[in-house]
């Protein structure tokens, strides 16, 4: 069971005990108003924050005994920014994680064929990338899903296990979907908040002071469709944020070699 459903069990409970004890309307409805607002507080917390693991388990940080951190970037791939990235990576010996919309693999095929070659991990980030994901039924979310990995099987040979939803926000009803198409839901222990921070050496400066042992470390090539942050701009940002992390000590390790998880699916 989830810490929504027990949330939900909680607050229909105090509803329910507010209901008879109150003595009258009006102080009944306080009471439920306020326990309502709580109540939608919470659900909006655990949606934001994957580490809570409110609506499924996310993983979201590695071994705290070993002094690894994982780069991680989410809305790509981008014709702009992709191959300039990937070159930054390539020259600090670097290996990431790309969580890629489908739609824009479909746009590029070449691009995710050159991440998978350049050693990097791929992984699933819807095949559409809709501010209203989560309001939609959860078959549409699979079918959505189950797009994205087939498309992404069938330019690099290999199905991706590790999803990740847009905006890195969760909602009830997935733990079926994710478990029907073998994925592994990843959040992340650190983000880069490039779109409040804005100047790379902030952003590398946030990072730095909120990484840790085990921190998978959550970048973006782009907002996908809502802002271009421009490739010198995530070049800066990225070799800003390397270099922070190994004055720190951090030691890069590939997203499924730092979780010790398989980061495909093999089939037989």
């Amino acid at each position: 069971m989830s810490w929504f459903f027990y949330t939900t069990l909680w607050a229909l409970s105090l509803a329910g005990t507010t209901w008879v004890l109150a003595d009258n309307l009006p102080t009944r409805l306080v009471f439920l108003l306020a326990l309502l607002c709580l109540y939608l507080i919470t659900l909006a917390l655990g949606s934001a924050y994957p580490r809570m693991n409110f609506y499924f388990a996310s993983v979201c940080r590695g071994p705290a005994d070993q002094g690894w951190v994982s780069l991680t970037f989410d809305d790509g791939p981008d014709p702009k920014v992709t191959p300039e990235l990937l070159q930054i990576l390539k020259d600090e010996g670097v290996k990431a994680a790309f969580f890629m919309v489908g739609r824009a693999a479909e746009a590029h095929p070449a691009l995710v064929k050159r991440v998978e070659a350049d050693g990097h991990l791929i992984g699933n980030h819807m095949f559409d990338h809709q501010a209203g994901w989560p309001f939609r039924p959860a078959f549409a979310i699979r079918q959505e899903l189950a797009r994205a990995n087939e498309l992404l099987a069938k330019l690099i040979g290999n199905r991706p296990r590790f999803v990740r939803m847009p905006f890195s926000i969760s909602r009830p009803g997935l733990v079926r979907t994710f478990r029907k198409l073998n994925l592994t839901p990843v959040g992340w222990d650190v983000r880069g908040l490039e779109g409040v921070y804005r100047e790379p050496a902030r952003i590398a400066e946030h990072v730095a002071n909120e990484a840790r042992n085990g921190s998978v470390i959550l970048l973006h090539e782009c907002y996908y469709r809502t802002l271009d942050f421009g490739p010198e701009r995530v070049v800066e940002t990225v070799r800003l944020v390397i270099a922070r992390l190994r004055e720190r000590g951090f030691v890069f390790k590939r997203l499924d070699e730092m979780l010790e998880l398989e980061g495909y699916i093999h089939e037989a």
